[in-house]
């Protein structure tokens, strides 16, 4: 497993995972869209741990994940997770 914490993008990568993780169980999902969201969110994890892990894709792979958090929590409340709230 490669340590990314040896460098500061490594470092930074942590802490956005960290804070990622944050974010989801803070929000009380429906079991279909929670679990398909942890999963996602564990595939993200996963990816960190391949040997000569791509710290770009682990990037897009979080963007993702956070996009998707951001739309599930946006149809909750409301607003159909869309930027125009229609």
């Amino acid at each position: 497993m490669p340590d990314l914490s040896s460098s500061p993008e490594g470092r930074a990568l942590a802490q956005r995972l960290a804070e990622a993780h944050r974010r989801l169980v803070a929000v009380d999902l429906p079991d279909p869209a929670g679990a398909r969201l942890y999963r996602q969110f564990i595939a993200v994890c996963d990816a960190v741990k391949v040997a000569g892990a791509d710290t770009d894709v682990v990037e897009r792979r979080l963007a993702a994940f956070l996009a998707a958090l951001e739309r599930a929590v946006g149809r909750i409340n409301g607003y159909g997770g869309r930027p125009d709230n229609s």
